[in-house]
């Protein structure tokens, strides 16, 4: 029948755009910081603002975590990342990336 073709097509529509969504969260570097702030947020945006391969930066005062969302197919340097972060006074304690979890400065 139409609607059981219909309801197929959106659940398979789902499920693919759910894949894609935990593919998309396997790529983010996601950071915690020591304290964030307004002021934090707007320094920790516009730092990244404009930096190639970087989607989006979404920022939670009440987490006090950074997450960098790269843009399609873009793997993040886990090593730039911190060292980026480190030039603002932002050192992370704990960055989770898709090369692993560091809570010192990575390698690379």
């Amino acid at each position: 029948s139409l609607v059981a073709g219909l309801v197929l097509l959106a659940f398979s529509v789902f499920v693919k755009s759910s894949a894609l969504a935990a593919d998309v969260e396997k790529s983010n570097i996601v950071m915690t910081v020591g304290e964030m702030c307004g002021g934090c947020v707007k320094k920790i945006t516009k730092r990244f603002d404009g930096i190639e391969g970087i989607a989006k930066v979404r920022c939670s005062i009440e987490k006090q975590s950074v997450t960098l969302i790269p843009e399609h197919d873009v793997r993040l340097s886990p090593k730039g990342v911190w060292e980026i972060m480190e030039s603002i006074g932002k050192a992370p304690s704990k960055m989770i990336t898709p090369d692993g979890t560091f809570t010192s400065k990575p390698k690379a």
